[in-house]
């Protein structure tokens, strides 16, 4: 277990992540020194901008020092929605058709089903 240094990169707001029921708040522009586990846990919680196609694009609010992590100072408010959408428009469009599959289960033999209130 090595002891690794979190900054929070935000100049304006602090951060407040947790990790096994135990709470940790970093004030903007300072570091915390905590084990690799939790470092990297409580970095994965401060996403500000999640790209799913390249995953080497995300932004976090924390960087990992040691790890060579950027840690430049962000300003702002963080974005509404994470997800980065930029990389999707290039995603063919989706077409629906119909299978003809047959249902899984067929009507079972000799039941004879009737409208309701019909007579036989």
């Amino acid at each position: 277990m090595a002891i690794l240094t979190l900054k929070n990169r935000s100049t304006d707001r602090e951060f407040v992540g947790m990790f096994n029921g135990e709470q940790y708040t970093i004030k903007p522009n300072e570091t915390l020194a905590v084990v690799d586990a939790v470092a990297f846990h409580l970095k994965r919680q401060s996403i500000l901008k999640d790209n799913p196609i390249d995953p080497r694009a995300n932004d976090y609010q924390l960087g990992i020092v040691e790890r060579g992590d950027v840690v430049d100072p962000i300003q702002g408010d963080a974005p509404i929605e994470t997800l980065d959408r930029s990389d999707m428009d290039s995603f063919r469009k989706v077409e629906y058709r119909k299978s003809g599959a047959r249902p899984a289960a067929p009507a079972p033999k000799g039941v004879v089903t009737t409208a309701v209130g019909a007579s036989a």
